[in-house]
């Protein structure tokens, strides 16, 4: 390997390291090699040259992107060429760090302190098996996965020396095209039944996505056999363990997964959607500040990931058995909230996310949480109302919360509605969950609700005000605030005020708490013309300015 015509670039903020690092790299030929002190400068400058050798430090400095999210960024934003090597070094040796920095697939991973021969051996191992790669790597890049399956099939049946680096490959390509059959026949052609490590891992996760569980779950343990740190083989095991609906057993698997690797963040989803099934929402809100926490400096879906987060909190708070620790939690959100409008990186990479909305949401799941639904109504409706005047589609950001509040008082039509709109686009797994969860939950006390609402205008179709009257406050048990159920209510009673005398003093407290709870409330122009008009007529009949 010639290294004379090599750029080099290395990303290293303690400076003797670098400067012997810079001097091990010029002994073994190589002219031109950048250094930076910090990813963020690195990343600035990738986005003007290109590197064909790239060596980061995984310990940058306290508050500064490390190597996992410099690498991140810099394969999202495609900033290094596809022919370029990157490589991760720690003076950290434990295991966590080992398996996270594996995870975001460096071309190689070297320990502090490393001799001049084991640096030049593991760059011409990583550059050599790169270049032999570079077909697929290069369409990889261009994002043509068709491109790059055809590139690894023709390198699967001439390339020998890495048969099994292209399987990989091979493989991760039919799953991003759902073709899980097809991947099972690039794995099936090698010795399946050697204990190859990433052979019997990949078959484990395929039989997973093929709905296998049973042979997914065999191949998985007899991996833990040979290794039981393989904290991939405890993520399969764990899912097996949610579809056979053991899910005590599923979270305690996670859990031990994590312990084992705590850097990936796709394991920390894996554990929210487990936590979840099981109503382990103190796990779900660990993992889901962890996916905060290692996405926070780089460049993805910030406001999405960090209301997840602060969402996670608020489960906590929502389903806890005990004041003590539901008001614990939810100071913790609420400290949350006021660090995240501080956040650099939170509102540096989301022009679209306005905290002022989040922030009238997120006091209606307060006030919801604690029983107070009026106030919940008037904040989650202004909320809606700015949401309105300043999105012309609705953010997928606002609406798990949203509809939380929704259910919580009621407001089944309106939920109903915006699950339509949100359905409609690009949903993230997790939400698709939560709306389901939420849906379910909700469901019975909705049927009710729209049962005796029915009955309700039947009845006063029929001109029986005073079934009505029953019927429509019996449906707002089961939805507290909602405006419709109201209004319906309201009217009755003004009916009954024209021609039952003996009611009167009942009919005109309940006439108060309905003023009450509609008066304020932000409503369709049909709702509030109504609201007017019924307004105007009650004080008509009781001589009061209503």
């Amino acid at each position: 390997m010639n290294y004379a015509d090599k750029r080099v670039l290395i990303i290293e903020d303690q400076r003797p390291f670098l400067l012997v690092l810079r001097g091990l790299l010029h002994s073994m030929g190589a002219t031109e090699v950048v250094t930076k002190p910090s990813a963020e400068q690195a990343l600035s400058l990738c986005r003007k040259r290109k590197f064909d050798i790239i060596i980061s430090d995984l310990h940058l400095g306290s508050d500064k992107k490390n190597g996992f999210e410099f690498i991140e960024e810099l394969r999202s934003q495609k900033l290094a060429k596809p022919s370029a090597i990157v490589m991760l070094i720690s003076a950290d040796s434990t295991r966590p760090f080992v398996l996270g920095s594996i995870d975001r697939g460096p071309d190689d991973y070297l320990i502090k302190p490393f001799s001049q021969n084991q640096l030049k051996t593991r760059l011409e191992r990583a550059w050599k098996k790169r270049q032999a790669l570079l077909p697929v790597y290069h369409a990889l890049h261009e994002g043509d996965t068709a491109l790059a399956r055809k590139q690894a099939e023709k390198l699967l049946a001439t390339n020998r020396p890495y048969r099994g680096s292209v399987a990989q490959l091979l493989t991760g390509i039919c799953w991003q095209q759902k073709d899980f059959a097809g991947a099972l026949n690039v794995l099936s052609d090698f010795d399946t039944d050697r204990p190859v490590p990433w052979l019997q891992l990949a078959l484990a996760k395929n039989w997973l996505k093929m709905n296998e569980r049973d042979k997914a779950l065999s191949m998985a343990q007899s991996v833990l056999q040979r290794n039981r740190f393989s904290a991939e083989a405890y993520d399969v095991v764990a899912e097996c363990q949610l579809l056979n609906n053991d899910t005590e057993r599923a979270a305690e698997t996670i859990r031990h997964a994590i312990k084992i690797s705590p850097y990936c963040t796709e394991r920390h989803h894996i554990a929210c959607h487990i936590a979840r099934q099981h109503k382990d929402f103190v796990l779900a809100s660990e993992s889901a500040q962890a996916i905060w926490l290692l996405s926070r400096k780089t460049v993805k879906d910030h406001a999405d990931i960090w209301c997840s987060y602060i969402r996670s909190i608020l489960e906590v708070a929502e389903n806890a058995e005990d004041k003590k620790t539901r008001n614990r939690y939810q100071q913790e959100a609420h400290l949350a909230v006021q660090r995240g409008k501080f956040d650099d990186y939170l509102s540096r990479n989301n022009d679209e996310f306005d905290f002022v909305i989040y922030e009238q949401i997120f006091t209606a799941r307060l006030h919801s949480i604690e029983g107070k639904l009026i106030e919940a109504k008037r904040a989650l409706n202004s909320g809606q109302e700015a949401i309105q005047h300043k999105y012309e589609s609705y953010p997928q950001t606002y609406a798990p919360d949203s509809l939380k509040v929704m259910y919580a008082i009621g407001e089944y039509d309106e939920a109903d509605a915006l699950v339509n709109v949100i359905r409609s686009g690009n949903l993230h797994d997790s939400v698709k969950q939560m709306l389901d969860t939420d849906k379910q939950k909700a469901a019975e006390k909705q049927q009710l609700y729209s049962m005796h609402n029915k009955e309700g205008i039947e009845h006063y179709q029929q001109g029986d005000f005073k079934a009505a009257r029953t019927s429509f406050t019996k449906a707002l048990q089961f939805a507290p605030v909602n405006t419709g159920v109201a209004l319906n209510l309201l009217q009755c009673v003004i009916k009954l005020l024209n021609t039952d005398t003996k009611e009167q003093p009942a009919l005109i407290t309940d006439s108060k708490r309905l003023l009450k709870l509609l008066d304020g409330m932000f409503m369709k122009p049909q709702f509030l013309q109504k609201f007017e008009e019924l307004r105007a007529e009650l004080s008509g009949l009781t001589g009061k300015a209503a």
